[in-house]
């Protein structure tokens, strides 16, 4: 299933990739703020692409907080460890970037390997 605000903060998040801040990434953002009764962002308060896709990040975070994207959100964007760190969990390495493998499908395939770590 997939709401409405994933595919408008998807596409501003893409645009935002492919072109930097511009005005439609903002103004999907603000479509979702509006809806939550929130002041609008504006554009010149993002002067870089890493400065938009933070906010995009707490924008998905606020909206999705209880529906599980926020691990995926965060190895998309290259900041999954990183964010961990910062939290205090020291022992995040680029292991935990791979889910295990089910232990059924390596039982059922000698050949699969299971990821580093698990």
């Amino acid at each position: 299933m997939i709401r409405y605000a994933d595919i408008l903060l998807s596409r501003a998040e893409a645009l935002n990739q492919l072109n930097g801040p511009n005005s439609e990434s903002i103004d999907l953002i603000n479509q979702i703020r509006n809806r939550a009764g929130l002041e609008d962002i504006q554009l010149a308060d993002f002067d870089t692409r890493e400065a938009l896709v933070e906010q995009i990040l707490k924008e998905r975070r606020w909206e999705f907080w209880y529906e599980g994207k926020r691990r995926r959100d965060l190895i998309r964007n290259g900041k999954f460890i990183e964010y961990a760190h910062n939290r205090g969990i020291s022992n995040a390495t680029e292991n935990h970037l791979w889910f295990p493998i089910p232990q059924s499908a390596v039982d059922a395939n000698s050949l699969l390997e299971q990821n580093k770590g698990y």
